[in-house]
């Protein structure tokens, strides 16, 4: 019962009495928001590593040319979303911030696009907007297919076009379904359990129990004793309270909920990261360094992933002219998950190199290295190529070009017939033909 009432004078609810909480109404005293949600450690562990993985990987600019694709690189806006946004806030700061709304928010991540002018096209900044200052508008006539928003941000009505916004589960493109709405009971949980490992803590281990008086007490007895008990468990400084004669003190046994501290605490962190999907050796290890690889594969598959398409989608729709959305897409450089793996990054660029996939001066590129002006791509002369546009086959280590469409066929048992045409006569090892052997015999 006490665990109910020091959960209940944490959130400051003086409306709630003590009457309520003997009924049993203490379910709903806690409602989490995004302060009591981040003061849960499994669950601000989660979405500082999530947010902090989306964060350090570079965004890019690519476009699409017949059938080769290009990088962008000095574009003003890849610029902006990895280095200076033109805000206080830089790149990987605010793709954070949005990041952590996106889970924490109904709103979600929100970045507004500050244009040169209100006629130009040209970027000239990006600033990223707290959840708490958005607030999407509904329109008067509510039309279920042809979906619209606006904003209302610091006292101004802003378009939809002005904003980029990553919401998560969305069903109408204004509110999004975070982490914290969809778990609000088995969040309220673990927060209320961390509470209560609190009070234990505040009362240095001292147990609960009763006290136990032959005869009645005074008004002024009674409140002295209460103030006398409160200071015993509440503070550190007073360690004895003095009891008169006639009057005891009886332990209460440890409640289940005690005993089973730690257990509860395990059991609520794994649902927390059940949440976002998260392989619990990424949090209990220290970080994907120290994880398996497994763990590592699992963790970018199911928790990443998911998040970069919701993103990218975002900038495409918002950050892209209309002329260039049929050839231009942003996207995530998702080679700087192997950077951490000095050996598996090698491995792989090595892998690459060797299938004729890159080149070395890309490979140098991709690594901060100087060009060699190599422009080569291997190519084993142990292959053989097929031409499959052409119908052909290419031999390199013999450098002939065969052409399938003009082999001519032949019957079974016939001999093949040479490049002249005529019949080749087989021979045996003595490199006689069959002919010559029967008429030396």
């Amino acid at each position: 019962m006490d665990y109910f009432v020091r959960a209940s004078e944490s959130a400051d609810d003086e409306s709630v009495t003590g009457d309520d909480l003997l009924i049993g109404g203490a379910t709903p005293l806690v409602t989490i928001t995004k302060t009591e949600a981040m003061a849960i450690p499994a669950f601000a562990a989660c979405v500082d590593t999530i947010s902090g993985t989306v964060a350090s990987l570079p965004v890019k600019l690519y476009a699409r040319n017949g059938d080769s694709v290009m990088e962008l690189e000095n574009d003003p806006r890849v610029l902006m979303l990895n280095g200076d946004t033109g805000d206080l806030l830089t790149g990987p700061e605010m793709k954070k911030a949005m990041i952590e709304d996106y889970y924490c928010s109904d709103v979600g991540g929100n970045m507004f696009i500050n244009y040169a002018s209100p006629y130009s096209n040209e970027i000239e900044s990006l600033h990223y907007v707290r959840a708490e200052d958005v607030c999407p508008m509904e329109d008067e006539v509510y039309d279920p297919i042809f979906k619209h928003v606006a904003y209302m941000i610091g006292g101004r009505r802003y378009e939809q076009w002005q904003v980029v916004r990553v919401l998560r589960s969305t069903r109408n493109g204004r509110f999004g379904r975070s982490v914290i709405t969809a778990n609000q009971v088995a969040l309220s949980v673990a927060y209320m359990t961390m509470l209560y490992e609190r009070s234990l803590v505040q009362r240095g281990g001292s147990k609960r129990g009763f006290l136990k008086s032959a005869k009645g007490l005074g008004k002024n007895a009674l409140e002295a004793l209460k103030n006398a008990w409160r200071r015993f468990y509440g503070s550190t400084d007073e360690s004895v309270v003095v009891l008169n004669n006639g009057m005891e003190f009886q332990e209460a046994s440890a409640s289940s909920t005690e005993m089973q501290l730690n257990e509860n605490k395990q059991t609520n962190a794994n649902d927390i990261y059940s949440m976002f999907k998260m392989p619990p050796e990424i949090i209990r290890s220290g970080g994907t360094d120290n994880a398996s690889k497994n763990a590592r594969d699992n963790y970018i598959r199911f928790c990443i992933m998911d998040v970069l398409a919701a993103f990218v989608a975002s900038l495409n729709r918002s950050l892209l002219l209309e002329s260039e959305k049929p050839t231009h897409f942003f996207g995530f450089d998702l080679s700087e998950f192997t950077k951490a793996d000095v050996k598996e990054r090698w491995e792989a660029w090595k892998i690459a190199k060797e299938g004729g996939f890159v080149m070395v001066d890309e490979v140098r590129k991709s690594e901060n290295m100087p060009p060699l002006g190599m422009e080569y791509t291997n190519m084993g002369l142990q292959d053989v190529l097929f031409d499959a546009k052409r119908n052909r086959i290419i031999v390199p280590n013999m450098g002939k070009v065969i052409d399938l469409d003009d082999l001519q066929p032949y019957e079974p048992g016939e001999q093949p017939a040479s490049d002249d045409g005529n019949v080749q006569e087989q021979t045996d090892e003595g490199g006689e033909t069959e002919d010559e052997g029967q008429h030396q015999s």
